[in-house]
């Protein structure tokens, strides 16, 4: 199986990283048309492939990479969640099977398809945001933040150039808490305990393994993106999972990793709700509050004030 990863040819959106025999990520390179991870897992007698990328063009190059590495067309394809960097590139894959939760999909249906709309007949404020980002580059003085930004940007670039040939590609196939494929080689659990990242999400369970393939449950030295989060059922769907025996996760951002970084993510979570609730008690600015030490060195930095005010308004709803 190394030979195929060795004549893999390359692409500029992802590296093929082996997690085990039949088992890969695609772990994005920043500042292309993939912005977070995908996976591709060699059933036996069938392929699946987890979540499908921003843009068309890299979505192709992981459907190629599909084919190489376990010689099938992929036949099952899950969306771990909504979000457009996790499900843009479904319709490359026309012979498989789409699979999200019934939540997911009902989300993709309606405000996903609504939302793609908007920005197709009206795409002024997008280009428009891209531009005063491409303003804040060139005064930014903090080079970590300025390359990030400079990631970010050019990833928009590629989606809004991809935008008029993209057909939104809902799943055709649902479930509400568990599915398992048996395949001639192994097992996988599609399962969901809910919503913490985002309304709903899902993960794939490998028990043989003690893989995980997280989504954006788990980020590796990412700030974990709280915009559509429910910080409380996050850390309550991340203490069931600790409950898995699982040994290596593939996050939706970053290096694959172990329950290591899952605990970080707890961490933060944990870490952001203090600091929110130590500014209400103080009667301070949640604009004051600085990254910790601890955070500094993460991706995503830009996610860091969202985060505040995500779990800001989460305390103040809750105490109302």
């Amino acid at each position: 199986m190394k030979n195929r990863i060795e004549t893999l040819t390359g692409s500029k959106h992802f590296q093929i990283k082996m997690v085990a025999e039949g088992v890969y990520a695609a772990i994005s390179v920043p500042g292309t048309g993939s912005v977070g991870n995908a996976a591709i897992i060699d059933l036996g007698d069938s392929t699946l492939v987890v979540d499908t990328f921003t843009t068309i063009d890299a979505a192709e190059d992981l459907e190629r990479a599909a084919i190489h590495l376990t010689g099938k067309p992929v036949s099952y394809v899950l969306n771990t969640h909504w979000h457009s960097d996790h499900t843009s590139g479904n319709q490359v894959f026309t012979e498989a099977q789409i699979i999200s939760t019934s939540a997911t999909r009902d989300i993709m249906a309606t405000y996903g398809k609504n939302r793609l709309a908007q920005q197709r007949s009206n795409p002024e404020p997008i280009y428009k945001a891209i531009e005063e980002v491409e303003d804040k580059i060139q005064k930014e003085t903090d080079e970590k933040l300025k390359k990030e930004m400079e990631w970010e940007n050019t990833s928009d670039r590629e989606y809004m150039k991809m935008l008029p040939d993209l057909v939104y590609t809902l799943p055709t196939i649902t479930f509400d808490r568990q599915m398992s494929i048996h395949g001639r080689d192994r097992t996988v659990h599609l399962l969901t305990y809910g919503g913490g990242h985002t309304q709903s999400d899902a993960f794939v369970f490998l028990p043989e393994e003690k893989i995980a393939v997280m989504g954006d449950l788990v980020l590796s030295k990412h700030h974990p993106v709280m915009i559509n989060a429910n910080p409380k059922e996050w850390l309550h769907i991340l203490e069931q999972i600790e409950l898995l025996n699982i040994e290596t996760i593939v996050p939706g951002h970053g290096h694959i990793g172990s329950m290591k970084e899952l605990h970080e993510v707890k961490g933060y979570i944990n870490h952001i709700v203090a600091l929110v609730s130590e500014a209400i008690q103080s009667k301070r600015s949640i604009d004051d509050i600085l990254v910790p030490k601890a955070y500094q060195e993460w991706y995503f930095t830009t996610y860091f004030k969202t985060n505040l005010k995500k779990v800001f308004d989460f305390i103040t709803k809750a105490a109302d």
